[in-house]
């Protein structure tokens, strides 16, 4: 999950300003301006009054200072919360002793972000001084002058491993600093490394001068160094290939890959760039090459592979290494009839002595790579590929970095300045449309950007209206486009993953297991090595070695090439009979009596398989959109039979398993009527029981007229198991009568241990123990509940045997047994799987009063946090299950423990 972006931003370098979401905000007067920098300045640190009086006002303060200064505090705190009521602190400034302190992390404020920055990231952010434009006088504050010293020692640890390109911003910087001989020794080597010795000179000349008259010393030891280093004299220039194409026209520096190439290239000959077609993989490689060119005197060589270029034309490693060849000198008439490996030989000799960086784009295989790799250690590879080319990471030791798609943010900032900030800013709304479909590929966020420029009278909601994969296309002769890109990795593919990756269209999740993967294809065991297959093509993203990820223009493109095949209709039969079987399979580990039975599966079936309770419930929970979207598809195609399985399997989860209730509530009406128009009752009856649950509260003559409807079925066909559970049902009926709802209860019961169905006679006997707990039978529920929850046990229904456990620990807390209440709270608590949020809501609450009732004010506190940490996580989901008064009332139980302990 990506990060949300903070609600408030600070930036201190290059002015004091201020946004909030989006918009900017005005700070206000001066001395609110100087207040904000001050709290700003001290980076979550406390300002005392004093300080500040004496930073707004100076050394002569007003006597209502103090006064004047709470109410600058409160129109401070109002910029970052506009609707905070007066005297309330809010969430940014705090009191704290004899001062204030403003709360501002890495994320929104880049005083501290710079922290967290890479060298070369950070020297971009500190290029202009921080709080520019505050009266001189306040920035000699102690405050101020440690973020100035700050910026200081930023560029000198920049400018250690800087290239030339950084000269102006470290130039810029270095004003500030006229004495300081670190960083001036360090930007006369970039100067002489750049070729600019004369500057170098002259400004070692200044240095010199600016010490002798004002500190009356001499130059240190880095600063000399510096200057023998500009007065060597430049090498000769034989064959200095310079070769790199130039950096693309509004590139968006990429810092964590940078950061990521960095590292690599400190202790590697040989770094792999891969990423699917469009993603940015050269534009990333060139910019990188550009920055690390001054390091490699003698020159760079750039080859395009065409690895994947659609006319078939992959360079020959004899015709590349002629290219090079000649790029470095090497006459080729020397070479006369040499072969491949005499050419290779004679290449690595050429370069043995120098230090040059090679681009080698687009390369297909490891294979073609291999002869063109210099022996030189002083010599930089870069290679770029759709293709992991693993072979070179095993064999030459290559470094891998992935590139990926750009964020949302990039994204944003690649279109504008592409097509202007301003057009983006009048239309937000159609902004983030375009970035969303783009997807953050910046070949569809460019070619986007092209349309987009080419007709600056077109509104860009119109434009985002009809994006689609057509438009993302030049509309010229060129294969620069998205559908052409893609096209050259897919004809690249063996045929049997190329088959794989058109009919993964059908799939509708955010993620494909392998298992799914393999049924869709009926590719069986060989399914894993087709998905590494597209996986090394980055046509998919592996996420975690069992399941995989594909990109939305990718699924587009595939989904084309589906519809002009005649696979779908299989591929998509095949998808839903995985998952009605995945579905069983994992519904059978709940321990519930199976409602119809599946015959055998079809031929290349690789059902999904969880081994246990706990493993079921991660299952539902990862698939749980996948799911519905393959009941929808069921139920369009009419494969009526398929669809109901899967919404009465899943009923096992669903006390578990949230899913927001309009979607499945209109689902499960849809399969009522496919149900009801099957014909088959034990079907219709589950739909007709499924469906009369949300109806209880919002239309209780509905809801017994469908259990009534549902029963009559059970009973037509003998169905104990369906009778015993609807009884259960009546029993939760709101316009019956206690005595009523007693009785239904009880016949509950009575059914379901005629049917001989554990997991039925626990939920019944549950039915039961909730009416005799609302009719005030403590001492019977108990009895009942200890009944239920030993059942549950024994035939080890996990789900059950936690939610018994708390229902007892309730009823024990309500009798005043505290003991007995710890005791079953512990015990849900020991049986509910990580992934069940429910159970530990409430047999948390209860441990937190029951031990306080028993005098153990540690535990209760422990326990006090706990539930605090689940209402922050998953309070949203609570809410939608029980309501938001329910939900409160346990909360306000709770938070009364806490007071209690204070």
């Amino acid at each position: 999950m990506t990060m949300s972006e903070p609600a408030v931003r600070l930036r201190a370098y290059g002015g004091l300003r201020m946004w909030r979401g989006d918009a900017e905000v005005d700070i206000g007067p001066p001395r609110q301006r100087v207040l904000l920098a001050a709290l700003l300045a001290a980076r979550g640190g406390v300002v005392g009054l004093a300080e500040l009086i004496d930073l707004i006002w100076g050394a002569e303060p007003s006597q209502s200072a103090v006064n004047q200064l709470h109410r600058l505090v409160g129109q401070v705190r109002r910029l970052f919360e506009p609707d905070l009521p007066s005297r309330t602190p809010g969430g940014w400034v705090h009191p704290a002793g004899e001062g204030y302190r403003l709360l501002v992390d890495a994320r929104s404020c880049d005083l501290l972000a710079v922290r967290e920055q890479s060298p070369e990231r950070a020297l971009r952010t500190v290029q202009e001084p921080a709080f520019a434009g505050l009266d001189p006088e306040v920035l000699e504050h102690p405050l101020f002058v440690a973020v100035a010293r700050e910026r200081i020692q930023i560029a000198v640890t920049a400018a250690e491993t800087a290239t030339p390109d950084s000269l102006p911003i470290l130039q810029r910087i270095a004003t500030s600093a006229p004495l300081h001989e670190v960083l001036h020794a360090r930007i006369i080597r970039l100067l002489a490394a750049a070729g600019r010795g004369a500057e170098a000179l002259v400004l070692f000349e200044d240095m010199r001068r600016r010490l002798a008259d004002e500190l009356g010393a001499d130059p240190g030891p880095e600063l000399r160094a510096a200057h023998l280093q500009a007065l060597e004299p430049a090498p000769a220039d034989s064959h200095r290939p310079v070769q790199l194409p130039r950096r693309v026209s509004g590139f968006v520096p990429r810092h964590d890959l940078t950061a990521a190439l960095d590292a690599q290239a400190s202790g590697a000959a040989i770094v792999i760039l891969s990423g699917m077609g469009g993603v940015g993989k050269t534009a990333v490689a060139v910019d990188w090459a550009h920055r690390l060119a001054p390091r490699f005197p003698d020159g760079q060589l750039y080859l395009n592979l065409r690895g994947f270029d659609p006319s078939g034309r992959l360079i020959d490693p004899v015709d590349a290494l002629n290219t090079l060849l000649e790029s470095v000198g090497v006459s080729l008439a020397s070479l006369g009839g040499a072969g491949l490996d005499a050419r290779a030989a004679r290449f690595r000799s050429a370069l043995a002595d120098r230090r040059m960086i090679v681009l080698l784009d687009n390369a297909r295989d490891s294979e073609q790579v291999r002869p063109l790799l210099p022996g030189a250690p002083g010599c930089l590879v870069v290679v770029t590929s759709r293709n992991r080319l693993t072979g070179l990471v095993a064999r030459e030791g290559a470094r891998p970095v992935l590139v990926g798609r750009l964020g949302d943010a990039a994204a944003r900032e690649l279109l504008a300045k592409r097509i202007g900030e301003q057009r983006l800013a009048a239309e937000p709304a159609a902004s983030r449309d375009l970035v969303r479909f783009c997807a953050g590929l910046p070949l569809a966020l460019a070619i986007a950007a092209a349309h987009a420029a080419v007709r600056p009278e077109l509104r860009l909601r119109d434009f985002a209206e009809d994006l689609e994969l057509d438009a993302l296309s030049t509309g010229e002769s060129s294969d620069d486009d998205v559908r052409s890109a893609f096209s050259w990795s897919y004809e690249a593919l063996s045929p049997a993953a190329a088959r794989l990756f058109r009919l993964l269209a059908v799939h509708p999740g955010p993620e494909i297991s392998i298992a799914a993967a393999a049924s869709i294809s009926g590719a069986g065991p060989k399914a894993r090595s087709l998905l590494a297959e597209l996986s090394a093509a980055n046509m998919l993203t592996e996420t975690d070695g069992r399941r995989y990820t594909m990109h939305d223009l990718l699924h587009a493109y595939a989904d084309e090439l589906l519809e002009a095949s005649d696979e779908r209709q299989e591929a998509e039969k095949r998808l839903v009979e995985h998952y009605v079987r995945s579905t069983r399979h994992s519904y059978l580990m709940f321990g519930r009596p199976q409602v119809t039975y599946l015959g055998p599966p079809s031929a290349g079936m690789t059902i999904e398989r969880p081994a246990d309770f706990a493993a079921a419930l991660e299952w539902y929970v990862r698939e749980k959109s996948t799911l519905r979207a393959v009941i929808d598809l069921a139920l369009t195609r009419r494969w009526h039979r398929e669809a109901i399985e899967m919404v009465l399997d899943l009923r096992a989860a669903r006390s578990s398993v949230v899913e927001p209730p309009a979607d499945s509530a209109e689902q499960s009406e849809r399969a009522l009527k496919a149900a009801q128009a099957l014909g088959e009752p034990v079907l219709e009856a589950g739909m007709l029981r499924e469906t009369s649950i949300g109806l209880r509260d919002t239309d209780p003559a509905l809801f017994r007229t469908r259990l009534e409807k549902a029963l009559r079925l059970y009973e037509e066909s003998g169905d104990l198991a369906g009778q015993a559970m609807v009884w259960r049902n009546m029993a939760w009926s709101v316009d019956s009568t206690a005595s009523e709802r007693l009785m239904h209860a009880k016949q509950a019961v009575d059914l379901a241990e005629l049917c001989g169905e554990p997991s039925v006679l626990v939920f019944a006997l549950s039915a039961l123990v909730s009416e005799l707990r609302a009719q005030g039978d403590l001492a019977t529920a108990a009895d009942v509940a200890l009944e239920g929850h030993e059942l549950a046990v024994q035939a080890d229904i996990i789900d059950m045997s936690a939610q018994t456990a708390g229902t007892l620990a309730e009823i024990h807390l309500a009798r005043g047994d505290h003991e007995a209440a710890v005791r079953f709270a512990g015990i849900a608590l020991d049986r509910t799987p990580p992934a069940e949020i429910f159970t530990p809501f409430h047999a948390n609450a209860i441990l937190a009063e029951a031990t306080l009732a028993l005098g153990d004010a540690d535990r209760a506190a422990a326990v006090v946090a706990t539930f605090r940490q689940l209402i922050a996580q998953h309070s949203h989901i609570y809410r939608v299950v029980w309501g938001d008064a329910s939900v409160d009332a346990v909360i306000a139980r709770v938070e009364a423990c806490a007071s209690a302990m204070h």
